[in-house]
């Protein structure tokens, strides 16, 4: 009798203390804002990159002027994907997840999602590296300054996707104890504890 009035104390204390971390819509909140927060840095990049590339392009001749556009180019995208997951970070916040099964879900797909971007971004550099190899053989200044750019940009995305998953990673793993105890179907709690 007193292992089960323990446990039903150790229960009433521990949803206690859970009540905010047990919720599945700040997990998903924390999720979105993670992305929000990389998105402000792959921004700040994009316009830092389309602003001295701008200026620069007509500034520079030869492999540097080819550099700079193709980094103009590059980024052009990347202030695409920006607005996109802007966008799409709005439209999540109006369809918050209730469960717990969802957001492993979410969760495991937006690790999945920045780890495959690390595994392009070193087909990027190594595009990059064998663009910059070539021009040597066929003395292509155009090659070279694409080169130089893609093995740059995919650098910093290499860098940027590697350390958002870290970051989730973390985030998940900061849950994930919690997670794996606590099961909502829309219906039914279970709490699962192992002694």
């Amino acid at each position: 009798m007193l292992k089960y009035l323990t446990i039903f104390v150790g229960v009433l204390l521990g949803s206690g203390c859970f009540a905010q971390t047990t919720d599945p819509n700040l997990f998903y909140r924390e999720q979105i804002q993670i992305n929000q927060d990389g998105m402000k840095v792959l921004g700040g990049w994009a316009a830092a990159n389309m602003i001295a590339s701008g200026i620069a392009t007509g500034q520079t001749q030869g492999s540097s002027k080819y550099f700079h556009q193709m980094n103009i180019y590059w980024n052009i995208v990347n202030g695409g994907l920006v607005a996109l997951s802007v966008l799409q970070a709005n439209k999540q916040l109006q369809h918050l997840p209730d469960n717990w099964e969802a957001n492993r879900a979410l969760q495991k797909k937006v690790e999945k999602l920045f780890l495959i971007n690390s595994g392009l971004d070193l087909v990027y550099i190594g595009t990059g590296a064998y663009l910059l190899n070539r021009s040597t053989s066929t003395s292509s200044e155009m090659l070279k300054g694409y080169g130089q750019s893609l093995i740059l940009q995919g650098g910093f995305l290499f860098l940027f996707d590697g350390a958002m998953y870290l970051l989730h990673h973390k985030h998940g793993l900061k849950h994930s104890k919690l997670l794996n105890q606590i099961a909502f179907d829309g219906q039914r709690i279970s709490v699962r504890w192992v002694f």
